[in-house]
């Protein structure tokens, strides 16, 4: 039977054949089908222009979406050193790739420059995946934009090589740091979308007394190495090195909107040597800050809320594929168990093809009308690319 949807992985100290590998092994199970689309998430242990231009080789102009991540994931758990490829085939599906080098300088103007592109279309697209830089840039910049499109969008923000501050992207024959991907559906291809999280509130609150641009400088008046010293335990000092300095991410802060019961989550990427917390979104002065903490129990539960959030936002369409988008955080907190993940996922999905990796922050809005769109930190995306019948 002719399968739509097909995923290839490969593992191989060369990033050039790890993609040639998962490429053709994708190839070979469409058989005489050609690709539609691909999806590609590359570990950090490769090149990204090299793996594309591997993965170009076999594909030809097939458009091409996806990020560099810390660990590409399967239906069978993470997948160090790794390249992984979804492809889908099929009659009546519309992808087309836009790409953006300039997001990370010039933010508001590129989040305007996407809304333009979706109304320049040929036909209304019927969904968007974006892949943002995840260390530079504030992709928050973009809900506005998005807002407007009445479109179901889902994204994450790379996080390859994340601790030397560079993060790519990768869309059609491009590939670099400081960039915006967007890969526009249409046709009978149909996105759906849901996300959680596993963190609770611990209790512990602070105001956020002092930011200035990504990096938070003060909680109530005293550094944030400082205020995490003395919740956490840990001499201040030690929060400005390896391993608390990284750690930290496991500790977000839950930003009230509106009031205790409505928390943004919001994630260091680490303690900076002057006690301050770099962010990759910005948070206002003057927010109440909760300090969260993660359950492994939570997360499990919170797979299956995503997942059947996403089906519903699919509507009637059939599900082709999964793309998973879990953030960086639940790797160090799921340590040695991350395949209750995709346990979890493969009980709520039996038989959807699944590919995904790790990221610094997620992008997910549904075309409801009802929730404004938010970037998050620490949850789980579920992104299903799924198809509607054919027309007679």
């Amino acid at each position: 039977m002719t399968k739509s949807a097909v995923i290839g992985f490969a593992r191989h100290w060369d990033g050039r054949e790890a993609a040639r590998q998962a490429v053709q092994n994708a190839l070979d199970q469409l058989g005489n089908s050609r690709p539609a689309l691909a999806v590609l998430f590359v570990a950090q242990d490769f090149t990204v222009a090299d793996v594309l231009q591997a993965a170009g080789n076999l594909l030809g102009n097939v458009p091409v979406w996806g990020l560099h991540t810390t660990c590409p994931l399967s239906a069978e758990g993470e997948q160090p050193r790794t390249v992984g490829v979804a492809l889908i085939a099929g009659s009546g599906y519309r992808a087309t790739i836009n790409w953006w080098a300039n997001f990370a300088q010039d933010g508001h103007g590129v989040a305007t420059q996407l809304a333009r592109a979706v109304r320049s279309q040929t036909g209304t697209p019927q969904g968007i995946l974006l892949a943002a830089d995840g260390v530079n840039g504030d992709a928050s910049l973009l809900c506005e934009s998005i807002d407007q499109m009445n479109l179901h969008v889902a994204g994450g923000l790379a996080s390859g090589d994340y601790r030397s501050g560079r993060t790519v992207c990768i869309g059609g024959n491009h590939s670099g740091s400081g960039a915006l991907s967007a890969l526009f559906l249409g046709g009978r291809l149909r996105l759906g979308l849901g996300q959680a999280h596993g963190w609770k509130d611990t209790g512990w609150l602070w105001k956020v007394t002092r930011v200035r641009d990504l990096w938070v400088q003060s909680l109530d008046d005293k550094s944030p190495a400082a205020a995490f010293s003395e919740v956490l335990g840990y001499p201040e000092k030690d929060w400005f090195s390896p391993p608390l300095s990284e750690y930290v991410r496991l500790y977000p802060l839950g930003i009230e909107m509106d009031g205790p019961k409505q928390l943004l989550l919001r994630s260091p990427l680490r303690v900076e040597v002057d006690g301050n917390l770099r962010m990759n979104s910005r948070i206002a002065e003057g927010k109440m800050a909760h300090l969260m903490v993660g359950d492994p129990v939570v997360c499990q539960a919170a797979l299956k809320t995503a997942a059947d959030e996403a089906m519903r936002s699919l509507g009637s369409a059939t599900p082709l594929l999964g793309i998973l988008l879990v953030d960086e955080a639940w790797r160090t907190l799921l340590d040695g168990r991350s395949r209750l993940i995709y346990e979890q996922l493969q009980s709520v999905l039996p038989g959807v093809p699944w590919i995904g990796g790790y990221t610094l922050g997620q992008l997910g809005w549904p075309a409801t009308g009802s929730v404004s769109s938010q970037l998050v930190n620490q949850h789980a995306l579920i992104a299903l690319i799924g198809e509607t019948e054919a027309q007679a």
